[in-house]
């Protein structure tokens, strides 16, 4: 054999082996791919199913509890629980279903029972929930939160966020405090929305009445671009004069923002979604 035809010879032979080669390859790694996806497909079904089922167990769970405090906080038997009783059944139900209802109509109607004392710890069981709220909004991305006080009157009424500071998304809140409650239970606000150089989306011309039981969850304003902003009432203060002031909180934050109750399910399925992708 001529040695000069070896090269050659070795071409058709491979020529002949590649299509045969790639048939049999083919033939493995196809199912195998198919296999593979759908064995993932599975996988994130099957993870789908037990986080629902996970959500579906954790819901009948609470219904049953809530129905329980619901009806031991609205006993229809005379004196059979007393106000402190009431205060931590209100406790539980506030720090177990704050995210999912507006508790404020209880607070209020509860507070018209109650002696001076007991005022204070109701009240600080509102802050307690207030808090856990103000924690998760302050901590979103997107969010802003700025804290001021306020004296009565459009004179005293100051910008949110103030002038020496970068607008929110273009925008600021012009406050004025219209009238604080002679008995310090309350505020009546005026909010108006302010951009910053042409007009981006609706004004804002808003004015309610802010409370210690007002939950920011619950209690916020649709202001514009996809954004809210809640107010919270801190304090009611005098100053040397006997002037009657409000500390409050004023915070920003997306509309699209979810729960911490919600967000871990979501991000767990989300992440393992990716995962399987990967």
């Amino acid at each position: 054999m001529d040695k000069g035809n070896k090269p050659r010879d070795w071409i058709d032979i491979l020529a002949k082996l590649l299509p045969g080669a790639g048939a049999i390859i083919a033939g493995i790694l196809i199912p195998l791919v198919i296999h593979i996806n759908s064995e993932k497909n599975r996988n994130n079904q099957l993870y789908a199913e037990i986080v629902s089922k996970r959500e579906i167990s954790d819901s009948e769970l609470r219904a049953k509890m809530f129905e329980n405090l619901i009806k031991s906080f609205f006993s229809n038997v005379p004196h059979q629980t007393s106000n402190i009783e009431r205060i931590t059944l209100l406790r539980l139900i506030a720090l177990n279903f704050h995210e999912f209802f507006d508790l404020k109509p209880l607070f209020e109607e509860l507070e018209t029972q109650l002696k001076d004392n007991e005022i204070e710890k109701l009240r600080g069981i509102a802050s307690e929930i207030i808090g856990k709220q103000e924690a998760q909004l302050s901590s979103v991305n997107e969010g802003m939160v700025y804290e001021e006080t306020l004296y009565e009157g459009w004179e005293n009424g100051k910008m949110i966020p103030p002038g020496e500071k970068k607008p929110y998304k273009g925008h600021r809140l012009g406050i004025e405090i219209v009238e604080i409650g002679e008995n310090d239970n309350y505020a009546k606000l005026s909010v108006k929305d302010i951009p910053e150089g042409k007009d981006v989306g609706d004004n804002v011309n808003v004015k309610f009445k802010l409370g210690y039981y007002d939950l920011p969850f619950i209690d916020n304003t649709k202001l514009f671009n996809s954004t809210r902003f809640a107010i919270i009432l801190k304090k009611i203060l005098k100053d040397e004069h006997g002037k009657k002031a409000i500390n409050i909180k004023i915070i920003f934050f997306p509309e699209s923002y979810m729960t911490s109750r919600d967000r871990p399910y979501l991000d767990e399925m989300l992440g393992q979604l990716m995962k399987s992708k990967s």
